[in-house]
């Protein structure tokens, strides 16, 4: 092994959450490889009867105003993770990075919420995915999300 690959290698490992929440019922808690989701997480996901991968979080003290509201830059931050790993899955595992993002606020989640995501890979071509998410809490709608992103290495 290359001193590159074995750093590859320690780059791939799951990185622990600073917080141990209990998964919501059905869901398993999610590998994360990147620092920041990681921070943010713990998240969660299941995988349905048909192969789609539903994702969550639950809401904690560090995504919330005072008010105990989810704080829409913490949605958003959320939907570039959901949407990236519905990404990196539509391209069987290739590395990918976001074009753009872009969410429609429906309704507010709020402190303690278990907010749920369905994504759908809409089209992809061989350089660009594009990636819509619906974001839930109680099956009642929090946020919508489309977003495209980049193959890296693809042209």
């Amino acid at each position: 092994m290359t001193e590159g690959d074995a750093k590859a290698a320690e780059r791939r490992k799951p990185i622990a959450s600073p917080r141990d929440v209990t998964p919501p019922e059905g869901f398993a808690v999610q590998d994360l490889h990147d620092p920041f989701e990681a921070f943010m997480g713990p998240l969660f996901e299941r995988y349905e009867e048909d192969g789609a991968c539903v994702t969550a979080f639950i809401a904690d003290d560090r995504h919330v105003y005072e008010d105990g509201s989810v704080h829409e830059g913490m949605m958003m931050t959320f939907a570039d993770a959901f949407l990236g790993s519905a990404a990196h899955r539509g391209t069987g595992g290739k590395p990918c990075v976001t074009m753009s993002l872009q969410a429609s606020f429906l309704g507010t989640a709020k402190l303690g919420d278990t907010i749920i995501c369905r994504t759908k890979v809409e089209k992809k071509t061989r350089a660009v995915m594009f990636v819509s998410g619906a974001f839930s809490v109680n099956d009642e709608p929090v946020m919508t999300a489309t977003s495209l992103w980049k193959v890296l290495g693809e042209r």
